[in-house]
């Protein structure tokens, strides 16, 4: 649950002066995050809670404050026109002159979740697997462990699955070894002793035996032998690529030299979902590709761009830098300069607001990297002492490491320099700090977080677009076929 400071008595009891926080996530969109995850230090009431992307403004005003009514709209309009007076001079104001008021914590965080589409019976639900999942840890040796699982079998889901990854993930992160290794336990008991786990370990088996070894002939192989539609949606999906006409042609012989009428029956139908299903992706890979379009030519055409991609923040990712890429070796090729400037801006304030929203540990890494060595990297590491341990180097070593294999040696020799001073200036981890697991919290009544879907640790991106190769930097290739063409209207 997160937690919340109340001082009480003040304001209209006669005491000092009210002082309110605003959290504001369209400036620092990791402060929702934060505040839901209960990772927020120092929180104190009141405090106003605005996210212009879904236009909420969420005032909490604890009872105990004591605080009549002129006081709490004084402090209001304080924080409100706090608000205002950042934001741009075309961006909607009308939902600040009417903010929600809340007079518990756990009633405004749950308001913040519902905006985003979670129940507070879906999050009773995830509090429920979070407690399961507790239990499951609590067990003194790995025959209580399944003995309780398997008593469960009905209540293991995917649900539980995604929150299990996401502890795990969080715990990778803070470099609690000894704890993940007992959840990546958690989740092997999970997958062998489960109705649903099972199905999840024939689904990870199939789509591991393709990715080691992605032909034709083997997406053929595992679709045949797929357990279920969802599993065959993923190698679809996974196999787009392959699914030309020679991949049908295998198909055909199949049908063909099929030895009774049930299994060409059989194929027939696996060759008329793959067609469906490839062309369900296809569809839904054009929808969002357009959309991606359109965005960019939108912030283009904004009068403040940066403030418009923000308001569209959920938007901004992988895709929409790779559509960037893509026109803007088109541009380049047709020396459009007109273009290629104007998807360079949009560039920068893609990674701007993607870099803002990156774990804590991968942006002290980046200004790490983007810091003179050694002079500025000591004083920095020195800094952050009091903050972080010798976990860290662990985080610095997984992206030294990815560095190395994308061909960025020169970046990746750096940080490993920098490692060299980090274990002489970081304290040493003391696993007697961590008091629970990260990321499944104990259940005292509140609110748990929705559990983030699963990330892979994002690598350092280059600060251009272009380098001097004329090769576009910093993000997965674009998805095949021409791209989306984006006309930039020339002023």
């Amino acid at each position: 649950m997160p937690q919340l400071v109340t001082p009480g008595g003040r304001g209209g009891m006669g005491g000092s002066p009210v002082r309110a926080q605003v959290l504001d996530v369209g400036k620092q969109p990791e402060l929702k995050g934060a505040l839901l995850s209960g990772r927020l230090q120092n929180l104190t009431a009141p405090f106003l809670y605005h996210d212009p992307a879904k236009q909420l403004c969420l005032a909490l005003f604890p009872m105990e404050l004591g605080l009549g009514e002129m006081e709490t709209q004084r402090v209001i309009g304080q924080m409100t026109q706090t608000i205002m007076r950042g934001l741009p001079q075309e961006a909607p104001k009308a939902y600040l002159l009417q903010p929600k008021m809340f007079f518990t914590f756990q009633s405004l965080i749950e308001a913040i979740f519902e905006a985003d589409g979670v129940t507070t019976e879906m999050l009773r639900k995830q509090q429920e697997k979070a407690d399961l999942l507790r239990d499951f840890m609590r067990q003194s040796d790995i025959d209580a462990v399944r003995e309780i699982v398997r008593k469960n079998d009905d209540k293991v889901d995917a649900e539980m699955f995604d929150l299990l990854a996401a502890s795990m993930d969080a715990n990778a992160g803070q470099g609690r070894e000894q704890v993940l290794q007992s959840l990546v336990g958690l989740q092997q008991i999970l997958i062998e002793e489960t109705t649903f786990g099972k199905t999840i370990g024939v689904r990870m088996a199939v789509l591991e035996a393709f990715q080691k070894d992605p032909t034709r002939e083997n997406l053929l192989t595992n679709l045949i032998g797929a357990p279920d539609a969802e599993t065959r949606e993923s190698l679809v999906a996974m196999g787009r690529q392959l699914l030309d006409y020679a991949f049908f042609q295998l198909l055909t012989g199949k049908i063909d030299s099929a030895p009774d009428q049930a299994e060409k029956d059989n194929l027939i139908a696996l060759r008329k979902e793959v067609q469906e299903t490839r062309d369900k992706v296809d569809a839904a890979s054009r929808q969002m590709m357009q959309g991606k379009v359109q965005l960019i030519q939108e912030i283009v055409s904004s009068k403040d761009p940066l403030a418009f991609a923000r308001e569209r923040e959920g938007e901004i990712d992988d895709t929409l830098i790779a559509v960037i890429q893509a026109n803007a070796q088109e541009a380049q090729k047709r020396n459009d300069k007109n273009t290629l400037d104007a998807l360079q801006a949009v560039y920068n304030i893609a990674m701007q607001i993607m870099s803002e929203r990156q774990p804590p540990e991968v942006q002290i890494i980046q200004a790490l990297l983007q810091s003179k060595y050694p002079d500025e990297t000591e004083k920095m590491l020195t800094e952050l002492k009091d903050e972080v341990d010798d976990r860290f180097i662990g985080v610095m070593g997984r992206m030294a490491e990815q560095l190395a294999q994308n061909d960025r040696t020169d970046t990746s020799a750096k940080l490993t320099q920098i490692m060299v001073q980090a274990r002489k200036i970081l304290p040493k981890y003391d696993p007697a700090e961590d008091a629970e697991i990260e990321g499944i919290p104990e259940s005292e009544g509140g609110t748990v977080p929705v559990a983030e879907a699963k990330r892979e640790e994002p690598e350092p991106r280059a600060s251009g677009l272009i380098g001097p190769d004329g090769l576009i930097r910093g993000s997965n290739p674009p998805p095949s076929g021409p791209p989306p063409k984006i006309e930039i209207a020339r002023r």
